[in-house]
């Protein structure tokens, strides 16, 4: 599978980000790499994550990835393609 981020995806990562290097730069790039890691298990497993019930009457199928317990990368796949 491929993995595509969405513009707002990538600046919401971003915001994460800077909002936890502004205190902490080494826990803000060690959260960075783990939502990559995350992400980038979703290439061999793109099932792994529950079905995101607050989205279940969209015309895709949403998940929701949990990252270390308090935040959630949501998903839909199509194709060969996971969009984040």
């Amino acid at each position: 599978m491929k993995i595509k981020f969405l513009i707002a995806a990538e600046e919401h990562l971003e915001d994460i980000y800077n909002s936890i290097a502004g205190t902490n730069e080494h826990a803000a790039v060690r959260l960075y790499n783990d939502f990559l890691d995350e992400i980038d298990r979703l290439r061999d497993f793109p099932l792994m994550a529950a079905v995101e019930p607050v989205l279940i009457n969209e015309p895709q199928i949403f998940r929701g990835l949990i990252v270390k317990h308090n935040y959630k990368v949501i998903y839909y796949i199509k194709g060969d393609t996971v969009y984040i």
